[in-house]
């Protein structure tokens, strides 16, 4: 185990992997669990009678959470660059960031209100820019890697205020 936990810790290109299967592995049991919960992963949500005319499809929203998770774990793993004195504020700011990202759909596909989706991302988009925010001074590589989810966040608030705006909350 403190093997294990050396290499988490190290910069090296195994620490990497690992950073990257850990956060993976964890997208899957959220995804495993939506499954079992009888979840349709907000399909009447997206791109619908109810949607932004501009809403991008499901796949290209998936394909884009993708890239996050990983841009995501690669600043995990790049907080191992930080300072000692700093690194674990910058971790811990990237596992809020990133649990809160996992949980989105729990909340915001259990209901027909966009109002848990919207709140939700707004959540997110205050755990990206505190996490920007902790990582800047000791690891600009990782704050610049987490600058993509804050972007996406803005975009998908945009879609459900505008969706909201043309057809109600």
């Amino acid at each position: 185990m403190r093997k294990l936990f050396q290499v988490y810790s190290a910069t090296s290109a195994a620490s990497l992997a690992l950073h990257l299967v850990s956060v993976w592995m964890a997208l899957g049991v959220s995804i495993l669990l939506l499954a079992l919960s009888g979840s349709n992963f907000g399909a009447e949500t997206q791109v619908g009678p109810r949607s932004a005319p501009w809403t991008p499809s499901g796949a290209f929203i998936g394909a884009v959470w993708s890239v996050l998770y990983s841009l995501m774990g690669i600043a995990l793993w790049r907080a191992n660059a930080a300072e000692p004195s700093r690194r674990s504020s910058v971790r811990i700011a990237i596992v809020a960031l990133v649990a809160f990202c996992l949980v989105w759909p729990f909340y915001a596909f259990g209901t027909s209100s966009r109002w848990p989706g919207l709140l939700g991302n707004l959540g997110i988009l205050a755990l990206a820019l505190n996490a920007v925010r902790v990582s800047w001074p000791t690891s600009r590589d990782a704050a610049l890697l987490l600058l993509p989810v804050a972007v996406w966040i803005i975009i998908a608030t945009a879609t459900i205020v505008d969706g909201a705006r043309r057809y109600g909350w």
